[in-house]
């Protein structure tokens, strides 16, 4: 027992002379470790002991970038505040337009504004844009184009001096980290080799399904659930083919990898746009949850849901923006009515797509109250809008308020207004094509989620019959429920927040290991 006693001390009494050292003698210490620790970094012991600590999450700065446009820039901007508040510094790139905003997100976010063009589109490029029909091939091209392919130089300029500036503070003594949404090309051109700094792990942020090609659904662009049969493969393998890309995607993809070029990539492939959203990251962030996907049978191990885009908002701030009628809300869930809300978004703003046909469908329902929120535009300033009895409208009600209340949302089927609507349980009847929408669309039907009208513009009967049917069914809204819960699993920052330390952790490993090969 002695001889075992005297044994544990002389083990144990190295250990605390090492630990006492670094209390009292840090600078000297940390020399040591840069001398001997490359030569021990294989020893458990004594790489424990010795390795260089990592740098806390507030000696981590991060750099976010996100589109000039408010459903991508709102989306990235929360996942920079959960992240700010465990204490990262953030330097967060965007457009001009959102400065005021970025500023007041949380103390620990700098705003840096993109270089170059403007924000938005000139004169000239709006009236293009609104003489095209929203959803139509020759809008998607005309948008993609312009809002992905030509903002590529000025974005990767900005990131570059963002880089430079950082690596210039900072030398190699942090990892520079980069989370980006997924869709601003311009920092796909640093990962596919053109000229200029890289970051040490970079983290795309995606706002839509998983873009992939694979053998086991069609691309991303034709919306369409997966072949079923023993040809399945076979016949999505044949959909992946450049050769059978439709217009857009062909097109968009000749810009795409044109700029690419001229940026200087020297990694060059055929993929069509969106699978380089998914192909291109180090680590790909998606929004939603694995069961809210086409089934696919591997995953790439880079791929990390986040589930929901959860926010610790005062309930406070959130009542301060609720309409005056809102208390027709409370007095008709109590009356034993049901709540239907409808809302178009912020691409598709023809108000005749949706919203007025929703609030002419319902107009006779007297066990219906219709609520309706304008978005993009006053309710007093929609042509010929006619609100109904059993309808209030307002320009904005808060979701994270009215989404627990409601028992059907009729929408156009962004991806970010379906991931909310079925973190709460929420069915819904959903009308749209272009951007995500056809392929958020067909999974949502494909789940049994609710009703896909699969069009821009339903007609007055068939979104009375897509409502009637979701309303009349408890079937989506027990799919519904089953779907929240799966969001239940995550917590968006605990999410990042490992991978982003995980990404700490390889970076100091091939510190130690460059330092040992030097």
């Amino acid at each position: 027992m002695a001889f075992a006693q005297r044994l544990l001390a002389s083990a144990f009494l190295p250990v605390l002379a090492i630990f006492l050292a670094q209390l009292i003698y840090p600078d000297t210490i940390h020399s040591i470790q840069q001398v001997i620790g490359p030569y021990v970094a294989d020893i458990p012991l004594f790489s424990t002991l010795l390795a260089e600590p990592l740098p806390s999450r507030s000696e981590t700065p991060l750099v976010f970038s996100a589109f000039a446009h408010w459903s991508h820039y709102e989306k990235v901007a929360k996942v920079a505040v959960a992240l700010a508040g465990l204490g990262y510094p953030i330097t967060f790139i965007t457009g001009g337009i959102f400065e005021d905003d970025v500023k007041s997100l949380h103390p620990n976010i700098t705003f840096v504004p993109f270089q170059g063009k403007p924000d938005k589109l000139s004169e000239e490029d709006m009236e293009l844009m609104q003489a095209l029909l929203p959803g139509s091939d020759e809008f998607e091209l005309f948008m993609m184009k312009k809002v992905m392919v030509d903002g590529i130089p000025d974005q990767y300029n900005t990131l570059q001096q963002v880089f430079s500036d950082f690596r210039e503070h900072y030398g190699d003594s942090r990892p520079l980290l980069s989370l980006y949404d997924s869709a601003l090309a311009g920092h796909h051109a640093m990962s596919l080799g053109a000229p200029g700094l890289r970051p040490d792990t970079n983290l795309g942020l995606a706002i839509h399904p998983y873009s992939l090609d694979s053998n086991e659904t069609f691309p991303f662009h034709m919306g369409k659930p997966p072949h079923q049969g023993p040809d399945a493969r076979a016949v999505h393998h044949e959909a992946n083919q450049p050769h059978n890309r439709g217009l857009v995607a062909r097109e968009i993809a000749t810009a795409y990898w044109q700029m690419m070029r001229d940026m200087g990539v020297v990694e060059l492939h055929d993929w069509h746009v969106v699978h380089s959203l998914a192909a291109v990251p180090d680590h790909l962030m998606l929004l939603g949850v694995p069961e809210f996907e086409f089934p696919r049978s591997q995953m790439r191990p880079n791929v990390h849901y986040f589930g929901a885009l959860k926010t610790k908002k005062a309930p406070s701030k959130s009542k301060d923006n609720l309409p005056e009628w809102w208390k027709d809300v409370a007095a008709a869930k109590a009356a034993g009515k049901q709540l239907v809300a409808v809302s178009q978004g912020t691409v598709g703003t023809n108000l005749n797509d949706l919203l007025i046909p929703t609030l002419e469908a319902l107009k006779d329902r007297d066990d219906v109250l219709v609520i309706a929120t304008t978005v993009a535009v006053e309710p007093a300033d929609v042509p010929n809008l006619v609100v109904p009895s059993n309808a209030r409208v307002a320009k904005f009600v808060p979701y994270d308020l009215l989404l627990p209340l409601i028992d059907v949302l009729v929408n156009n089927g962004g991806y970010g207004a379906v991931i909310q609507s079925l973190t709460a349980g929420i069915p819904m009847v959903v009308a749209g094509k272009g951007q995500d929408k056809a392929i958020t669309n067909s999974i949502l039907e494909m789940k049994e989620l609710g009703v896909n009208l699969g069009k821009m513009d339903p007609s007055v009967d068939e979104i009375r019959e897509g409502v009637t049917k979701v309303l009349g069914n408890k079937m989506y809204k027990q799919n519904a429920m089953a779907m929240s819960r799966r969001f239940d699993d995550y917590d968006m920052a605990t999410v990042f927040d490992g991978v982003l330390q995980d990404a700490v952790k390889e970076w100091a490993r091939k510190k130690r290991s460059a330092r040992k090969m030097g």
